[in-house]
């Protein structure tokens, strides 16, 4: 099938390059991308359909279910996002986390210099 096609491309190539001149060529590869892009935006539309049916059926393999998780929460922090003091609550609880962090490294961090002295 794939010689097929192949043998088809060169035959089109050789019309248009005969027919059209030396803009043939360009034609014919505008042409190509397109054809490859729209078979690719059909396979993943068609990925993304058999998908969501596994997922109806509960035969998601271990990643996918990692990443619907992923997906889930991202949904729920977009919703979350219409309430800013939601956000706010969120951001204070990071930033103290990362506050303790920086502080336990830094202690941490001047211990090891003082021993190596």
């Amino acid at each position: 099938m794939t010689v097929i096609g192949m043998v088809i491309g060169a035959i089109i190539l050789f019309l248009s390059v005969y027919l059209i001149g030396p803009y043939g060529v360009g034609i014919f590869l505008v042409i190509l991308f397109g054809i490859v892009f729209s078979t690719y935006q059909r396979n993943k539309q068609i990925y993304e359909d058999i998908k969501k049916i596994r997922e109806k059926l509960g035969l998601l393999r271990e990643d996918e279910k990692i990443q619907q998780g992923i997906d889930e929460g991202l949904q729920a922090f977009e919703k979350k996002e219409d309430h800013p003091e939601i956000i706010s609550e969120i951001n204070k609880e990071i930033e103290e986390e990362l506050e303790k962090y920086m502080f336990d490294n830094n202690i941490e961090t001047i211990e090891k210099n003082n021993e190596k002295k």
